[in-house]
């Protein structure tokens, strides 16, 4: 059970670092000096939504994890 705690935490602070990161991103946008830097959003952005949905993905898979071991307790007693 206390693993399950230390997963759900770490998943946690990866998707707090990724807003963070992603509030960053948002702030420098209008600050590039480059002819292009609307493309920096362009990219960026993009990479964010997918780090965002592995890290989502590997939550659901933890929780689902933990409630099929749950169930199996219960089954047992």
């Amino acid at each position: 059970m206390k693993q399950i705690i230390l997963k759900k935490l770490f998943i946690w602070i990866l998707l707090t670092i990724n807003l963070l990161f992603a509030f960053i991103i948002g702030i420098t946008i209008p600050q590039l000096e480059t002819a292009n830097s609307f493309m920096f959003g362009y990219v960026m952005i993009p990479l964010l939504i997918i780090l965002n949905y592995v890290i989502v993905d590997r939550f659901h898979y933890l929780i689902k994890q933990l409630n099929d071991r749950e169930e199996r307790f219960d089954v047992k007693e």
